[in-house]
């Protein structure tokens, strides 16, 4: 089990690199750089996720587990009120998808803001 959990805590690290890892897998295994890139982002989203409640954690010392889960059931239930609103039917697993990626992008911008954050705290 310390194996598992060490390969988690190196993976989420440095969860981009493995974005591009299984970009450049993906691609060799589909021949499509639109479709790979979607499903190299699905796959390291999770990482991203650990590696932006771990910098959280350790910039502002507050664990936001539960607050980015409430975050993605309103998000999930905004998206789904605006097809609803919108007057088409309602696909929850369209609507998954897409906040799964919105939070890949956000995610991999906290990423990106906070890694220098943590890097200057551990510095001084």
């Amino acid at each position: 089990m310390d194996i598992i959990a060490t390969i988690i805590a190196l993976l989420s690290t440095i969860p981009f690199i493995v974005f591009i890892i299984l970009f450049i897998v993906l691609k060799k295994l589909t021949n499509q750089a639109t479709r790979s890139t979607k499903m190299a982002a699905d796959l390291s989203c999770f990482l991203f996720v650990i590696a932006f409640i771990g910098l959280v954690d350790y910039v502002f010392n507050v664990f936001l587990m539960w607050e980015l889960m409430l975050f993605y059931i309103v998000f999930l239930a905004l998206i789904i009120t605006y097809q609803w609103r919108k007057g088409e039917e309602i696909y929850i697993m369209r609507a998954v998808r897409f906040v799964w990626r919105a939070s890949f992008v956000m995610l991999s911008v906290a990423y990106f803001l906070l890694v220098p954050i943590a890097i200057f705290l551990q510095l001084y």
